[in-house]
């Protein structure tokens, strides 16, 4: 089930609309295949918020949060429940992530919190029970990503180098979202999960008229493909994107095919109720 969770993460993360303005969105997951008969399930429910914040520093803010809930489907959270938020925070001039949040809570609960200092083109793990404690302070400016009385230590540098313009999975997809969509189009980024470091070629395929949630869109189909540095061959296999055919370019559909099966996201209202 990790192939789920890294779907998760990588196709959810996208966020703020192109105009850079506070934004609020919804879907339903779904998958199709080997553990559902062939028949396609509701998996989870997702909210997705971006918001300006304040910040030290000339650079504008914004703070993108994405939570994943599989509370609403009996199924899924009898066998494996999941609880996800990943948040990042980052810059619009130049757009550059400056720190992200991974919190993974199933059976197990995983959560870290790496800040990227880009005087010392270094990045900076932190964990409630940090292996280098005392030979960094968490920052102030990340506080709020704490829970009360919850306190983190330094960990551990991140492994790889720091390139410029380097950003992370929500801060690509804003990047995507703000740019000209044409059949042939091709962008470029490096992105990190705070971990590794990726190089994604982002591919605009073709103009496509897709219903979602009851209501018909024209949208641009857009490909996502990954490799890992100095690793030969992709990180994964391809993720498609519809995003509407609109100024905002409104993310609708995401799709990823796996050796388990498919997983679908799509836009949907109602599920806004798993997170009220």
């Amino acid at each position: 089930m990790r192939t789920l969770f890294e779907f998760l993460l990588l196709a959810f993360a996208w966020l703020a609309g192109s105009a850079l303005q506070a934004e609020t969105l919804y879907y339903e997951a779904s998958y199709q295949g080997l553990f559902s008969a062939g028949q396609p399930i509701a998996i989870a429910a997702v909210s997705l918020e971006t918001l300006p914040v304040e910040a030290a520093g000339a650079e504008k803010h914004y703070q993108s949060t994405m939570q994943v809930t599989s509370q609403p489907y009996t199924f899924v959270e009898k066998h494996y429940p999941m609880r996800v938020r990943y948040r990042s925070l980052w810059t619009s001039q130049p757009l550059a992530v400056t720190a992200l949040e991974t919190y993974e809570k199933t059976h197990k609960l995983k959560h870290q919190i790496i800040w990227v200092d880009w005087k010392g083109k270094r990045m900076l793990r932190f964990r409630s029970r940090g292996k280098g404690a005392g030979q960094h302070v968490f920052p102030v400016s990340l506080q709020s990503w704490l829970a009360p009385g919850e306190a983190f230590q330094f960990h551990k540098y991140g492994r790889h180098k720091v390139p410029q313009g380097m950003l992370d999975w929500l801060s690509m997809l804003q990047a995507v979202r703000g740019r000209e969509l044409r059949h042939g189009l091709r962008y470029h980024y490096a992105v990190t999960d705070g971990k590794h470091l990726y190089h994604y070629r982002v591919s605009v395929e073709k103009r496509h008229l897709l219903v979602v949630d009851g209501k018909e869109y024209r949208t641009w189909k857009l490909r996502f493909d990954a490799t890992e540095e100095g690793k030969p061959g992709p990180a994964h296999r391809p993720v498609y994107v519809w995003l509407a055919d609109d100024a905002k370019h409104t993310p609708l559909q995401f799709e990823s095919r796996h050796p388990l099966g498919r997983f679908t996201i799509r836009f949907s209202a109602e599920a806004a109720s798993a997170f009220q």
